[in-house]
């Protein structure tokens, strides 16, 4: 069986004298250099195009939401987000769903908004609390004070017998509210518990805080200084 050849242009016709011999020549020569010059152009934009940025799935909101929502998995979906160390809302990006499903928001948030645990309600007065940090609870000697004070703030506090600072820069975590309906404090009968703050400690402040006790044998109190 006879095999198959590909017509192809014999050498008269490419290296011959003739005028269509040297056009086929011209030809030719503009089509290699032409794909040189693509190769060579495709070549400088791989070197000189930077690289994709690396990302994070993370999750979003799936549509707006208003505070006090709290979150069920068709409220949030995931998305890339870049992994540049300042990306917009990078920092408490949570990507398990299981960190925000049954958690309820503490602010209102946007469609396709990163969703932080910044975001969210704290579970406890300790929640989001470094590891070497407690919450606890002081009582204050100057009730007045507390309206000076609220949760997030920082604050200096005084033994209310005299003395240095038992501890300095405080995180508060809450303030207690009033709990007496309105009533006179005078009124016969009448009990008010006394108020404080829920404050974020070390255990070396912990025990300086609660180190004295009151003659009368009552817990330690405290005087709070506003600082932050």
């Amino acid at each position: 069986m006879p095999r198959l050849r590909l017509p192809s242009p014999s050498r008269p016709e490419l290296l011959g004298p003739s005028r269509r011999a040297r056009w086929r020549r011209w030809a030719l020569r503009r089509t290699v250099a032409v794909a040189c010059a693509v190769a060579a152009l495709l070549a400088l934009v791989g070197i000189v195009r930077p690289p994709s940025p690396a990302t994070t799935t993370v999750l979003v909101a799936a549509r707006a939401l208003p505070a006090g929502t709290v979150l069920t998995a068709s409220d949030v979906r995931s998305a890339d987000l870049e992994s540049r160390p300042r990306a917009v809302g990078a920092v408490g990006a949570v990507a398990d769903p299981d960190e925000l499903v049954g958690r309820r928001l503490a602010s209102r948030v946007q469609v396709g908004e990163v969703l932080t645990v910044g975001r969210l309600v704290p579970q406890t007065p300790a929640d989001g609390l470094p590891t070497d940090h407690v919450a606890a609870h002081v009582l204050l000697a100057d009730e007045r004070s507390l309206d000076l004070v609220s949760a997030g703030q920082r604050v200096t506090l005084f033994a209310d017998t005299g003395g240095s600072a038992v501890a300095r820069d405080v995180l508060v975590l809450g303030v207690d509210t009033p709990d007496d309906g309105g009533l006179p404090t005078s009124l016969p009968g009448s009990h008010v518990s006394p108020r404080g703050l829920v404050i974020a400690l070390s255990p070396t402040a912990l025990d300086q805080v609660f180190a004295g006790q009151r003659p009368d044998g009552g817990p330690p109190r405290v005087l709070a200084v506003v600082t932050g």
